[in-house]
């Protein structure tokens, strides 16, 4: 790697003007389909730091681009623009300079919802790319930054209605928090809802009815045994299932059996799985149930599928991630998953190999503590720029 370019690519990082648009984003509130507002100021920040080409879409998805000469790779950096709810949060929306001592952390971090979920990820990623034009350096394949709508409610309308309409690329990069690790993927997740039926008695008579609580009530002991013979991802992590929701129904306060009782559960798969045969099994136990008790009736549906993300440690774009974070830091390291789920997914999915590192600590998303380290931003932008160059290749 050419360490005269990546010095000089360094230098062009306008770090105390990256900070401010990082907190610009965060004072910006930006639920999930309320993006419309922090999305003006990417797009601002894209034209005025000069990729050659910035726009919002009809899905409210902001997409640059640093045009190479055409005749080299070209690489796409996803992250998303919204956030969860603040829920008590203190002063979710100030994007202050706080001392990270209080999270025993050293130096200084900028505090809000979306600073590590992952409004700064975005907003340095912008500035990392922005840095190797201001320094210069011409690539051969296009850098495409995709900042999208709707990921913290799965929605389709982010990345995977962008590269739905057509934009694709050789590669890609996920800017989720990775604790500025290589990540290769995560576990995939279906979230299936279970109706147990029963019939509905006055409650004074409960031998009249069929109450679907007690009928449940056995699958659940099932559902414990069997989450311990899931199995264990050496990459991934380990298989899991779990209940998310129970209700019973008719619940309006009235004396009455319930004859529905509605439970989710989410089941987290890994390789050698699917979201096919975590759906078999399911209903293998309640079909298991059924034989031993005539009158139990059931229906279940996947809700839910979020695919599971996996990119060979061996491929291209995992060796230029680590080669990168090794240029950067002096170390080396071995590549890690996340246990949540990323848009990056979607990319594998659609046949562009995607790597995830970002920075930040994930353990502080959806927290009240959320917040992000300026150092690790800038050590991020230094990996991204060097791991674009690597990829896209110097004209």
């Amino acid at each position: 790697m050419n360490e005269s370019i990546f010095a000089a690519i360094d230098r062009s990082l306008d770090v105390d003007r990256m900070v401010a648009a990082c907190q610009e984003v965060v004072r910006t509130p930006s639920l999930s389909f309320e993006e419309g507002n922090v999305a003006a100021i990417y797009l601002r920040h894209l034209r005025e730091l000069g990729l050659d080409t910035a726009e919002i879409d009809q899905n409210g998805n902001v997409i640059g681009v640093l045009r190479g000469e055409g005749n080299g790779p070209s690489l796409m950096v996803n992250g998303h623009i919204d956030h969860v709810p603040a829920g008590e949060m203190k002063d979710p929306f100030s994007g202050d300079l706080v001392d990270a001592g209080r999270w025993d952390e050293e130096g200084v971090a900028i505090y809000g919802r979306g600073t590590c979920d992952m409004k700064c990820n975005v907003m340095a990623s912008a500035h990392a790319i922005a840095a190797i034009r201001k320094a210069g350096v011409k690539l051969r394949g296009d850098v495409v930054l995709v900042a999208d709508v709707g990921e913290e409610v799965d929605s389709p309308l982010g990345v995977p209605s962008v590269i739905a309409r057509g934009i694709r690329t050789d590669f890609g990069l996920n800017t989720e928090s990775s604790r500025g690790r290589i990540h290769i993927g995560h576990r995939g997740k279906i979230d299936v809802e279970i109706i147990i039926h029963g019939r509905t008695s006055h409650a004074s008579e409960p031998g009249n009815g069929v109450n679907a609580v007690f009928q449940a009530a056995p699958f659940l002991d099932e559902l414990q045994r069997y989450a311990k013979t899931l199995k264990d991802d050496d990459v991934l992590g380990p298989a899991t299932v779990t209940l998310i929701s129970m209700k019973s129904t008719p619940d309006n306060g009235t004396a009455v059996v319930p004859d529905r009782c509605i439970i989710r559960v989410d089941r987290r798969y890994v390789r050698g799985e699917s979201a096919e045969s975590c759906e078999r099994e399911l209903r293998g136990i309640l079909d298991n149930l059924a034989t031993g008790n005539p009158g139990f009736r059931y229906e279940l549906q996947v809700i839910v599928h979020y695919p599971m993300m996996w990119v060979e440690p061996g491929n291209p774009v995992v060796k230029a991630a680590l080669r990168a974070r090794q240029s950067v830091t002096g170390r080396q390291d071995t590549v890690a998953s996340w246990r949540f789920g990323v848009n990056g997914t979607f990319m594998c999915a659609a046949g562009i190999p995607t790597v995830g590192l970002g920075p930040g600590n994930e353990k502080w998303a959806h927290t009240p503590d959320e917040h992000i380290l300026v150092a690790d931003l800038v050590e991020a932008c230094g990996i991204w720029s060097r791991m674009i160059v690597d990829i896209c290749e110097t004209a």
